[in-house]
């Protein structure tokens, strides 16, 4: 639907439809390590803020995670994260 929104003060990386919903996606990327660890109280809540003023309004939150290693990419996608 839309990729770098922006939504209020913040910006939703994707704002896609899955499972018959829309979803706002946020996107990370890390050499080496968990970006699972990028996600503080802080990163959420500036999530829930910028979906709360998207429009179309995004029913559920999610994370995909890219973490790039000698072995190649592990591509994540984690469900309501917010």
């Amino acid at each position: 639907m839309a990729a770098n929104r922006r939504s209020g003060p913040g910006e939703i990386d994707l704002l896609v439809h899955a499972d018959g919903r829309v979803v706002a996606v946020e996107v990370k990327t890390r050499i080496g390590a968990d970006p699972l660890v990028q996600m503080t109280r802080e990163k959420r809540s500036r999530m829930r803020d910028a979906a709360s003023m998207a429009r179309p309004r995004p029913s559920r939150i999610d994370l995909v995670t890219v973490m790039f290693d000698s072995s190649g990419a592990t591509i994540r996608w984690v469900r309501a994260i917010a």
